[in-house]
């Protein structure tokens, strides 16, 4: 029996001349390593002969076998994964993310072009710097879950009673409207949060992926000829792309039904001067959606001379800084909603600026996809940008004088005074006709305006209805809130309590000039007493306050008064306002003091505001 080395090398020997390669060699070797381990023979060197087959293999570099082709595959792939590895770390040579050849910049008019292709895979990049992938994480979260990302991850929605609070510091009395606002804004919050699709909402909590290396490379969709056009920064967004809705059958089979919450309108009823638009300007301060007021009584029928309906969404558009993402989750204020109540008696006439207006906001109001024209752009010029208004809210708000009118017809009671005359027509014209003719009458105030609350508070649609509202307009707006009329208490504390009170703002005034303002509290309940007769609300108390400091604002500038009181009999026309004077100076020193005080004119204006 002879060694297997031998024979080995016998047949190396043999066939040397036959190109045979040194793996060949091996795998004969190493499929008999145990025998030659056992049958050793001492005159033959195995470890020489080995170290001789690697140098023959490595002199060797033209073998043609299969076997070499493959080591010479895995060697180059080794080298372009080094090649490919080492360019991340700001090598002068950049390489092709897929297979690692160098890529060649592309030739354009502009010499500082940034586009590279990659010659072998034929797959076109962008090369980004620090500031463009900056930008680029910048414009990733713009999506149509950017509000509620600001709103949501920053900090969660205040509480009802923190909007109530807030309201209070600002608005007098009116406690249930401000209550149903509060409670239709945080739920307001909620829907938007709710309605949005379960992958935008994951994508919203999930962390923000790790910033791009500057010398990342982007590529281009849409060029390469074979393979996955996509880059692998747009590969793992598609793959990250939201579930798609269910339709069709899928619906059918599907038994787990995500409930959508639905919006619910408001509609605010009550008399000139209870607080109705100072609600709206207080709560656009504090909301973190966009927040538009919008005056019903300039809006017209399409095609007609006056603002589109549409002006409605651009003002909200307009708000939200010409983002319709964030404007399709805002809120609108409809201002004097009661001034496009219909006026029966025209049948031959259309109604353009009353019914036709009613009509035009009946998809707005409850949810459909509105063409508003861009920024800078007038209407039926330009393009136009749709904004779905199913998840705004609308509040609506109005005076509905005589509403009370109608109300005790359908009671069937006597209402305080004259009585309702038989013949009482439809409309809002008549209904403010008989509201006023019913003023007129020597009644008590107190009580007319009792009477007036307590039937506002028992309401209903057909009321609305019968006002001149259409039955579609008042359907879509479902919670109906009436707001009280004000007395005199309350007028006393709007004079003194809010933070933009009338009294404190007139003392501002009067302190720009070095002069001080006191209302004694008996002056004050006059006042309040005076604007009640008025029937004007809060507004009749600045008529008031300028009509009793009419000669006080003229004769304090320039002057030695120090101060200015108002009492009772002051308010009551008995009396003439009171001044307090400084004690009389030198002429020179006069003369020197008005110099001083016309240079610190600014400066005490600005101490006042402080």
């Amino acid at each position: 029996m002879s060694c297997p080395c031998t024979s080995a090398a016998r047949l190396f020997l043999n066939t040397a001349h036959r190109g045979l390669s040194c793996s060949r060699i091996q795998l004969f070797s190493l499929s008999r390593q145990g025998s030659r381990e056992t049958h050793l023979h001492p005159k033959v060197r195995v470890r020489s002969f080995s170290e001789t087959a690697v140098c023959y293999a490595a002199k060797d570099g033209t073998t043609k076998d299969s076997g070499s082709d493959g080591g010479k595959k895995s060697i180059s792939e080794g080298k372009r994964q080094s090649g490919s590895g080492g360019s991340g770390k700001g090598g002068s040579q950049l390489r092709c993310p897929k297979c690692g050849d160098p890529c060649t910049h592309v030739e354009t008019f502009v010499s500082s072009t940034r586009f590279v292709k990659c010659e072998k895979c034929h797959h076109f990049f962008v090369v980004l710097s620090e500031t463009d992938s900056k930008k680029g994480l910048n414009k990733e979260p713009e999506s149509a879950a950017e509000a509620v990302k600001l709103a949501f991850a920053q900090k969660p929605p205040p509480p009802p009673k923190k909007i109530y609070a807030y309201l209070d510091k600002y608005v007098v009395g009116q406690s249930y409207a401000k209550k149903v606002l509060a409670v239709a804004v945080y739920n307001h919050y909620k829907r938007i949060y709710n309605n949005i699709p379960a992958g935008s909402r994951q994508q919203v909590e999930v962390e923000k992926q790790p910033s791009l290396t500057p010398r990342e490379l982007l590529q281009i969709a849409g060029i390469s000829p074979h393979g996955n056009a996509l880059g692998a920064s747009m590969q793992q967004q598609a793959s990250q792309q939201p579930p798609q809705e269910k339709r069709g059958g899928e619906v059918l089979d599907s038994t787990h039904t995500d409930i959508k919450l639905e919006k619910s309108n408001i509609i605010l009823l009550g008399p000139t001067g209870s607080g109705k638009t100072l609600l709206a300007q207080t709560l656009a301060r504090c909301l973190d959606v966009p927040f538009a007021i919008c005056d019903c009584t300039t809006l017209t029928q399409a095609g007609y001379v006056g603002e589109d309906i549409e002006s409605v969404i651009a003002k909200l558009l307009q708000d939200a800084n010409y983002s319709v993402e964030k404007a399709q989750q805002g809120i609108v204020f409809l201002d004097e909603v009661d001034k496009i109540g219909s006026v029966p008696g025209i049948h031959q006439l259309r109604d353009v600026g009353g019914e036709g207006v009613q009509q035009g906001l009946l998809k707005l109001l409850e949810g459909t996809i509105v063409n508003v024209p861009e920024k800078n752009s007038r209407k039926l010029r330009g393009e136009t940008v749709q904004v779905d208004t199913t998840n705004i809210l609308f509040v609506a708000s109005g005076a509905f004088n005589g509403l009370d009118r109608i109300i005790s017809r359908r009671k069937n009671e006597k209402y305080l005074g004259f009585g309702t005359p038989s013949n009482m027509g439809k409309g809002r014209r008549a209904a403010a006709a008989a509201d006023l003719a019913n003023s007129s009458g020597e009644t008590d105030t107190v009580a007319e305006i009792e009477e007036k609350d307590r039937l506002l508070k028992i309401v209903e649609a057909r009321d609305l209805i019968e006002f001149g509202m259409i039955p579609e307009f008042v359907g879509r707006l479902p919670v109906v809130v009436p707001l009280h009329s004000l007395d005199e208490e309350t007028l006393v504390r709007i004079l003194t309590e809010p933070r933009n009170a009338v009294v404190p703002q007139y003392q501002a005034l009067f302190s720009m000039d070095k002069c001080e303002l006191n209302v004694t509290p008996d002056a004050l309940r006059a006042i309040a007493k005076m604007a009640l007769e008025r029937k004007t609300g809060a507004r009749g108390l600045r008529s008031i306050m300028e009509k009793l400091l009419l000669e006080p604002m003229f004769e304090v500038p320039h002057s030695d008064i120090m101060a200015v009181e108002l009492n009772k009999d002051i308010v009551l026309g008995k009396s003439q306002p009171t001044y307090v004077r400084a004690p009389a100076k030198e002429p020179a020193e006069e003369e020197y003091d008005s110099g001083i005080e016309e240079e610190n004119w600014p400066r005490q204006a600005d101490a006042a505001n402080n």
